[in-house]
């Protein structure tokens, strides 16, 4: 009986929807780079259109929040999406002060605020086509994190990808949508609460893995273009509670093959892994439950 027989005979949840849909939410921005050093910051205009896709396929639901200083504009994408009930853009209110403290503190208020009403279900969206910080922000320079990174493994949606498109693919693609976050949260459980590496986690990295090649098969199904990307998240972990444990057990920086991902990927010459290595953490007195920021990279398209 092959692996997949033997955990479906054993677990009768395998492979299965969560009965219970957990609603996810991300905070997203516009290309912004904030040096946090120099207290200076560049933005470019409007939501970038590949990160807004991938945010609007992995996630329920969009906030992209702005100040009574200033504020970025999202365009029809992010006009489409506010009418579909998708996306939010609160207004944060200060008196004066530094600017780049103030975007940064925008995007930092957010978060906070989001998090404190629906613990564990609010992440940033960070990177160059996003939120990206060149120095230290006060709340993020804590090395207390770890990032569990999927690369070349998941599909994402073409710049040019009509929204609509993307929600008419979640209600019916929805079951493997959530199949493949349920996994990751399950994964990263097993990070959290277990000093070294152990049969559970092979075991869950095998079903994260499986997760991987359903989206992308049925990326294929898509009449519009996908591409392969890396798809990151970073939440909090103090390796130094565990001590050596991890390094042994563990073993950050070391990547786990993603054999069915990789397969799907070899006609194109890549390789999908699953790496889990050490991170910034998040400095709070009130740390964040869920992983606290995702980043995406596409990659080429799939064939």
């Amino acid at each position: 009986m092959g692996e997949a027989k033997i955990r479906k005979a054993s677990d009768p949840s395998y492979g299965k929807a969560p009965k219970e849909r957990s609603s996810r939410g991300l905070i997203i921005s516009t290309p912004i780079q904030i040096d946090t050093a120099n207290l200076s910051f560049s933005a470019q205009g409007g939501l970038d259109p590949s990160e807004l896709r991938f945010s609007l396929l992995y996630w329920d639901k969009l906030v992209h929040p702005r100040s009574n200083f200033i504020g970025f504009g999202g365009g029809d994408d992010a006009q489409f999406l506010v009418s579909a009930g998708v996306l939010s853009q609160p207004t944060y209110m200060y008196r004066g002060g530094d600017i780049t403290s103030i975007v940064l503190d925008t995007y930092m208020a957010a978060f906070s605020d989001l998090e404190s009403r629906e613990p564990g279900v609010w992440s940033l969206s960070q990177g160059e086509k996003s939120l990206f910080v060149n120095n230290s922000a006060a709340n993020l320079i804590d090395e207390s994190g770890i990032s569990l990174e999927l690369i070349r493994a998941i599909p994402v949606p073409a710049a040019d990808v009509p929204l609509n498109e993307i929600l008419e693919f979640k209600e019916k693609r929805k079951d493997e949508l959530m199949i493949f976050r349920a996994h990751i949260d399950q994964l990263v459980n097993e990070i959290q609460n277990s000093p070294a590496r152990t049969n559970a986690f092979n075991r869950i990295a095998k079903e994260v893995d499986a997760a991987c090649i359903d989206l992308l098969k049925v990326g294929h199904e898509w009449q519009f273009p996908v591409h392969f990307a890396d798809f990151k998240a970073t939440f909090n972990f103090n390796p130094a509670r565990f001590g050596e444990a991890v390094k042994t057990g563990w073993d950050f920086g070391e990547p786990y093959g993603a054999e069915a991902a990789t397969a799907a990927a070899a006609a194109l010459g890549l390789a999908s892994t699953i790496n889990v290595k050490s991170d910034i953490g998040f400095r709070s007195v009130k740390k964040p439950r869920g992983a606290y920021r995702y980043v995406q990279l596409a990659h080429r398209k799939l064939v």
